[in-house]
């Protein structure tokens, strides 16, 4: 993906993990993974000092971060911490009827992509079909919200709502008490 010529080699070690190294080594080398890094920690971070960070020029830091967006390898966005802002938030996965088709799985996907309450959706291989992470002012709020999306819709032959108590991990930063960490 990119050349690690501006790597210093007096840098830290940024994938620390064998494992996590491995897996991204076809994607990603050791600079670009620390730029991720960084960005997700402090994401208006200047490109002056994301290249101290790095051990790159600014010029250079800011190539491979729009280099890393322009590929859609990373994006740039702003999150909601639900639990901070005492949100209630749930997974829902559903399963399809197995008469759907892949056209109406389709219509269906894009239908709930546009919806505000609805943070995430991910398509899954087993018991269910896709997990869909929704928010609202309560809980009951979110039941009542799911049922008129997803109950008598023809399409979904079953769904189940898993309330979140916590989250202790989110975008990759642990979350203590709603907040994140001190290490930020």
């Amino acid at each position: 993906m990119s050349d690690t010529s501006g790597t210093d080699p007096s840098a830290p070690d940024w994938i620390e993990n064998e494992k996590v190294r491995e897996i991204l080594q076809e994607h990603l080398d050791e600079t670009d993974y620390a730029i991720y890094r960084e960005l997700n920690t402090h994401g208006r971070i200047s490109d002056t000092e994301l290249g101290e960070r790095v051990g790159l020029s600014r010029t250079a830091a800011r190539r491979r971060r729009k280099k890393l967006i322009e590929e859609g390898i990373i994006d740039i966005l702003a999150v909601m911490v639900l639990q901070r802002a005492e949100l209630a938030y749930a997974d829902v996965r559903l399963r399809f009827d197995t008469t759907a088709t892949n056209e109406e799985v389709t219509e269906f996907i894009d239908e709930i992509i546009q919806e505000e309450l609805i943070y995430e959706i991910d398509e899954y291989m087993g018991d269910h079909d896709l997990l869909v992470r929704t928010w609202h002012a309560t809980l009951s709020d979110i039941k009542e919200y799911v049922r008129t999306k997803f109950q008598g819709n023809g399409l979904v032959a079953e769904y189940e709502i898993a309330p979140v108590t916590k989250t202790y991990k989110a975008w990759h930063k642990p979350l203590t008490n709603g907040t994140a960490s001190p290490e930020e």
